[in-house]
C-alpha cells in the first residue's frame, strides 16, 4: 500500500508516494516465517539486532546493528524511517525489545501497547498482582523489595510459601536469575538473591507449583481477542526451568486449550490491552491451570515452524490488520499442516556468547539435520551458569506422530556440538 504526499513546484501539485514499511526489532533465526510473511504484503521490512550479522539480515530489505534497549537510537531510526516511508508497525521478538517498540509506537501513532500496560506486563509482580486481584489463578507471590531486610524476607517467605519455592527477578526473560530454594539455608538464600539482582533489583518470591506446561498466542484486535497457537513445553531433565523441547500443537484436550485461550483474554481486559499479539505461559497442576506470565509478542517459536508452510497467519492478520486490510481476522482461519512441529535445544555446562549457529534453512525432515556448531571465541568469558538463549541451537522437524518425532529430536541434539576457536 502506497501513501500519498503533496508537495507544490511552481504552482503545480505534485504527488509522491511512500511505500509501508515495518520496523522489526530482533533477527534470530526462529523469525524466519515472520519476516517472509511480512515482505510476502509487499511490505518493505527494517530490521534490527544488536549482532552485526543476524540469521536474517540477508532476508530483510534494510538492516541496522542496534540493541534493543537503545532508546536513543531507535528514535533516531524512526525519525529516518519515516523519512522515507510510511511506517505501519513495530514488533519486538522477547520482553526486552517492547520498551523501544512501545516507545516507536507512541511517537509514530502506531497501534499497539502503550508504556503503561507494557510496564505492567513486563513487571512481573505487577502482572501477577492484577491477576490475583481479578481472580485469575497464579502461583502465590511475594514481592522482596530493594532495600527489604534479606533476613526477615527469608523468614517470612519460609513461614508464608513453605519449602521449595522460586526467586526470580521482577523483570527478565529466559529464566535467567531463577532459583529453586530447597532448603532453610540463609547463604543459599542470599546467593539466589544476589544472582536474581543482576536482573532487577526488585525480586519475586514463589511458590513451586509442579505440572504440565503449555503455551498459547492469541492476537488483540480492538480489544477483541483471536485465538491463534497452542504448544506443550516438555522440561530437561537435568536442570531445573529449562525446556528441552517445545511441541506444536499441544496435545491437550481441544476443552483445555480453549481454557488457556479465555484466561488469555480475560487476563487481556483486565490490563486493558487493545492492540497486538499476545502469548501466555500456563502450567496444570492437579486439574488448576495457573497463568505464570504474560507477554506482548507472539512465541517465537511457532514462527520458525514448517507446519505453517511459509506463512505465519497471525503475524499476517496483525500487519494486515495495520495495513487497514477489512477482516483481517479471516486469515486466522486457517489450517495448519498435519503433523506435529518441535523445537529441541541443546544446553553444554557453560555458557557465552555464539559466534554463529551452522544450520540448514530449508529442513523438511529431521533425516536432514546436519551437525550444529556453536563457537567461541578464545578470551570470551564463560561462567558455570546455565544461559537458555546463549548457547541455543534450533532444530525443526516434522511428523505425524509425537512419540517418533521426539525421539528423532533427542537423537538430532546429539549432533549439535561446542567447539571453542583458538
Amino acid at each position: 500500500m502506497l501513501k500519498g504526499l503533496f508537495f507544490c513546484v511552481k504552482g503545480r501539485e505534485i504527488k509522491m508516494t511512500r511505500t509501508d514499511a515495518f520496523l522489526y526489532i530482533g533477527g534470530s533465526y526462529p523469525q524466519l516465517r515472520s519476516i517472509e510473511t511480512i515482505k510476502n504484503l509487499g511490505i518493505v521490512t527494517i530490521l534490527t539486532d544488536r549482532s552485526p550479522n543476524p540469521p536474517l539480515k540477508s532476508i530483510s530489505d534494510h538492516f541496522y546493528n542496534i540493541d534493543a534497549t537503545d532508546l536513543e537510537s531507535f528514535m533516531k531510526l524512526g525519525d529516518e524511517i519515516a523519512n522515507k516511508f510510511n511506517l505501519i508497525g513495530v514488533y519486538p521478538i522477547e520482553d526486552y525489545a517492547v520498551p523501544a517498540a512501545t516507545a516507536i509506537a507512541e511517537k509514530f501513532n502506531l497501534p499497539y501497547f502503550d508504556d503503561l500496560t507494557a510496564e505492567i506486563l513486563l513487571n512481573k509482580y505487577k502482572s501477577f498482582d492484577i491477576c490475583s486481584r481479578n481472580n485469575i489463578l497464579t502461583p502465590n507471590s511475594i514481592l522482596i523489595k530493594s532495600d527489604s531486610d534479606i533476613t526477615e524476607s527469608h523468614s517470612n517467605i519460609v513461614d508464608e510459601l513453605g519449602l521449595p519455592f522460586l526467586l526470580k527477578p521482577v523483570s527478565s526473560w529466559g529464566s535467567q536469575g531463577v532459583t529453586i530454594i530447597h532448603t532453610v539455608d540463609k547463604y543459599e538464600f542470599a546467593k539466589a538473591i544476589n544472582l536474581a539482582r543482576e536482573f532487577s533489583q526488585e525480586i519475586i518470591a514463589q511458590e513451586v507449583i509442579t505440572g504440565t506446561v503449555h503455551n498459547v498466542d492469541g492476537l488483540l484486535l480492538d480489544k477483541i481477542y483471536y485465538p491463534c497457537n497452542s504448544y506443550d513445553r516438555l522440561p530437561n531433565t537435568d536442570f531445573e526451568n529449562v525446556t528441552k523441547s517445545i511441541l506444536e500443537p499441544s496435545g491437550l484436550p481441544v476443552e483445555y486449550i480453549k481454557s488457556m485461550h479465555n484466561i488469555l483474554n480475560n487476563t487481556a481486559k483486565v490490563m486493558n490491552l487493545k492492540n497486538g499479539p499476545i502469548t501466555g505461559d500456563f502450567i496444570f497442576s492437579n486439574g488448576s491451570i495457573y497463568l505464570l506470565e504474560i507477554s506482548p509478542h507472539f512465541h517465537s517459536i511457532h514462527q520458525a515452524s514448517i507446519r505453517t508452510n511459509g506463512v505465519h497467519n497471525p503475524m499476517k492478520a496483525w500487519v494486515s490488520y495495520l495495513l487497514g486490510v477489512s477482516n483481517p481476522e479471516n486469515i486466522l482461519n486457517y489450517q495448519p499442516t498435519p503433523g506435529t512441529s518441535i523445537m529441541s535445544s541443546s544446553w553444554t555446562d557453560k555458557s557465552g556468547e555464539i559466534l554463529e549457529i551452522f544450520i540448514d534453512e530449508d529442513i523438511n525432515n529431521i533425516n536432514e539435520v546436519r551437525d550444529v556448531y556453536i563457537l567461541y571465541e578464545k578470551g570470551d568469558n564463560i561462567i558455570s551458569k546455565i544461559s537458555t538463549w546463549n548457547c541455543t541451537a534450533l532444530i525443526w522437524g516434522f511428523s505425524n506422530k509425537r512419540t517418533s518425532l521426539l525421539k528423532a529430536m533427542d537423537d538430532a541434539s546429539e549432533l549439535i556440538k561446542v567447539e571453542f576457536i583458538t
